[in-house]
């Protein structure tokens, strides 16, 4: 049995002709950085079918039966995510394609090291999501005892990332 190899991201732009030429059409255009972002978020989700909010998520739990190493994330959360672990790597387009590839290859982003910095051991209660703009989509750990509606968050994941 052959294992395949999950490509780069730059792998997979280049290996999916039609995702390259819109891409580079998009890239090399006249339009804004972030009405290029949209465009191209536009384009991923609508021919991978990614889900863009949690809420297109019909059944988080349903949907990572078959794979639990993966649990199922919207962009919107998976550009928070990126966001929070890289803060500086705030191109708007890099946060779309690299959501896109992420969801796309079922990849997960290890946190547990920015998590521990921003809350200590053992006091996450889960993850929120506040923003309302999928490309300004911002995580926030939250700790025990809080409320994730009082802090702004739209979405809130239990997670047990720790």
């Amino acid at each position: 049995m052959k294992q395949t190899s999950i490509p780069s991201l730059e792998e997979w732009v280049d290996s999916e002709p039609e995702l390259n030429k819109k891409t580079t059409e998009l890239f090399e255009s006249d339009l804004s950085i972030e009405v290029q972002a949209r465009e191209a978020l536009h384009y991923l989700v609508q021919v991978y079918g990614l889900p863009l909010t949690p809420l297109d998520l019909v059944d988080r739990e349903e949907e990572s039966e078959g794979d639990s190493s993966c649990p199922p994330i919207s962009v919107f959360e998976q550009i928070a995510q990126l966001l929070f672990v890289d803060p500086e790597n705030n191109d708007p387009r890099y946060l779309v394609i690299n959501s896109a590839y992420l969801i796309k290859h079922k990849l997960t982003i290890d946190m547990t090291q920015e998590l521990e910095e921003f809350l200590g051991k053992n006091e996450l209660q889960g993850l929120g999501y506040r923003g309302e703009d999928i490309l300004t989509a911002e995580l926030l750990p939250v700790k025990m005892g809080e409320s994730w509606s009082e802090l702004g968050c739209r979405f809130f994941i239990k997670d047990d990332v720790s």
